[in-house]
């Protein structure tokens, strides 16, 4: 049986059980086995616990609920190895995944992040991912960053294997659930080696109980124009690019007023994070965008469809001139 020293799979879970057995059963199935953890943020039940107990997989539990993403930076202290694949609780690993990877890292023994092409899974069933992702070794992130412009960031963090020295998230001392893991993705990267691999090897679930869906749906939409109009022009040169990002980010904001909740987005404002504090600033500042959040919901939706439309075009032929 192979065995690799290189990587961990760390599993974060907290109370959800109806999709861990499988998503460990993926990580256990590997062709090329590797060391697994699961790092329990105090969930009420024993559940996780029993189910590493029976597969002998080493089961941390956390003293208090620390948080969605510090736990992931909780997975990266308790990983022993160089690289470290977060695996949610409700995705799937193909069965190559690690020796996909172990690959990749022969070639390029200085990746600092391997991530991988993926299926969509719900209860429809799967279908693939149909973006196309800037894939094979990038000695820099410049690239990514630039797919992260003309495709509303979308860099698959879920399917990403990092090195442990360089994967810790930077987070707010008072937390909402806004998307730290693209912030530190397109705050460092080009900063950091890539390798793409076309292979589908990751199954992404989608479904109500989402950590990244549901109450904290408007947390998320604020991240987008936040990387957009604060992250990428302090990394990007290009000064068409980064008036694009500009554009990008005010859009962004249209759409947080189109499918956000206000009721969320106000606690959000009042949490003292990076995202509510970005989003209180471009009100204070921006008499158009207030009016924008004071007009009804579905007169910016509708606003916000139609210049979706025209910009698709807009994307399209940009990237074939550029």
């Amino acid at each position: 049986m192979s065995f690799t020293d290189l990587i961990t799979i760390a599993m974060p879970c907290y109370e959800r059980r109806e999709f861990f057995s499988e998503a460990l059963e993926s990580a256990l199935n590997q062709t090329v086995k590797c060391k697994i953890i699961v790092v329990d943020n105090c969930s009420s039940h024993n559940y996780f616990k029993k189910a590493c107990e029976k597969k002998a997989v080493t089961y941390f539990r956390n003293e208090t609920n620390i948080g969605l993403f510090p736990n992931i930076n909780r997975c990266y202290e308790l990983a022993d190895t160089e690289y470290v694949k977060i695996l949610d609780d409700d995705d799937i690993l193909l069965p190559t995944y690690v020796e996909s990877f172990l690959k990749a890292h022969k070639l390029h023994p200085d990746i600092d992040v391997y991530f991988t092409n993926y299926l969509l899974l719900s209860a429809k069933g799967e279908k693939p991912n149909k973006e196309v992702l800037p894939y094979g070794y990038l000695a820099n992130g410049h690239k990514v960053l630039e797919y992260g412009i003309f495709h509303r960031l979308g860099f698959p963090y879920m399917t990403a294997a990092i090195k442990k020295e360089k994967a810790k998230l930077d987070l707010d001392h008072k937390l909402c659930m806004g998307g730290y893991d693209w912030v530190w993705v397109y705050s460092k990267s080009t900063r950091l080696s890539f390798f793409g691999d076309t292979q589908r090897l990751h199954k992404y679930r989608y479904h109500e109980n989402k950590a990244s869906r549901g109450k904290d749906w408007s947390a998320n939409l604020l991240t987008y124009s936040y990387i957009y109009d604060l992250v990428i022009p302090k990394i990007v040169t290009d000064k068409k690019l980064v008036k694009l990002a500009n554009k990008f980010a005010f859009e962004e904001l249209m759409s947080l007023k189109s499918y956000g909740n206000i009721s969320e987005l106000k606690l959000i404002m009042n949490g003292d994070n990076r995202f509510g504090n970005y989003l209180k600033e471009k009100l204070n500042d921006s008499l158009r965008l207030r009016v924008i959040f004071y007009l009804p919901k579905k007169w910016i939706w509708i606003v916000t469809f139609l210049r979706r439309k025209k910009n698709k075009f807009f994307h399209n032929n940009y990237r074939k001139r550029a």
